[in-house]
């Protein structure tokens, strides 16, 4: 593969894997091309934290309120409402966490609202969700790239299905996650952040709880309610849905 006439090179190709094979078959050679641009130029991540959800009995079956709020808030739910703030904003991680693994889980497209069969010709053409996972071998530093979730809207509606792992937590070792987007339109964009339970300017604090995972640089900037995440939901909104909890002592 030749990197003349707007092409990508057979190196670029082998470095961006998936997302670049997805970004030649959605967009062209020069959206591939701009993946490679994007891998040079990450983003910050935009997180949102779904406020009240560190106290929901259980992260891998999310409240109704949650998974769909608007549904939820129209039949009268009796579970509380709650709203997206940026996962930046909190004061501080839960230090409670560490002494055990996580367990984290990727639940999927979100919101409802935003993804309704009438939305799809605005949302990503591609979204890969990597987790970076720290090595056990100190010879190769390196973190180790899981490939934990992906959307394809070409040739046909195709997201992965919702995933659960275990994450090695300790003080030296947080969950760092990479997200590359090709988008409807415009460049191929990857964001990345990396979970703190400090006062880190830019970086979401990591508690018990849900978050969402914006595909757009302008998402979850300020406070949202979800029930206001109705069925015309911008696609700037839309997002990847994860959660975050102690894994149970077996």
């Amino acid at each position: 593969m030749s990197s003349s006439s707007g092409g990508v090179c057979r190196r670029d190709f082998l470095v961006l894997g998936s997302a670049g094979f997805a970004a030649l078959c959605f967009g062209g050679a020069a959206q591939a091309q701009s993946l490679v641009a994007a891998e040079a130029a990450v983003r910050p991540m935009p997180v949102g934290f779904v406020a009240g959800s560190e106290g929901a009995s259980s992260l891998r079956r999310l409240p109704a309120r949650i998974r769909r709020p608007r549904m939820a808030a129209e039949a009268g739910s009796p579970e509380p409402d709650y709203v997206v703030v940026p996962a930046a904003s909190l004061p501080s991680g839960d230090t409670n966490l560490i002494g055990s693994p996580l367990r984290l889980t990727v639940h999927g497209l979100y919101p409802p609202g935003g993804i309704a069969p009438k939305q799809w010709a605005e949302l990503p053409l591609a979204i890969d969700l990597d987790v970076l996972f720290p090595s056990p071998d100190p010879m190769f530093p390196d973190p180790i790239r899981f490939f934990a979730w992906s959307f394809r809207r070409r040739p046909g509606w195709n997201p992965s299905p919702p995933v659960s792992f275990v994450f090695p937590l300790d003080w030296n070792a947080l969950p760092e996650l990479v997200m590359r987007v090709v988008p409807a339109k415009g460049p191929v964009q990857t964001f990345r952040t990396r979970f703190t339970f400090d006062e880190e300017a830019g970086q979401p604090r990591l508690m018990r709880g849900a978050y969402v995972l914006g595909t757009s640089p302008n998402a979850w900037r300020s406070n949202v309610a979800l029930r206001a995440l109705g069925r015309d939901t911008p696609a700037s909104f839309v997002s990847v849905l994860f959660s975050v909890e102690s894994e149970p002592a077996e």
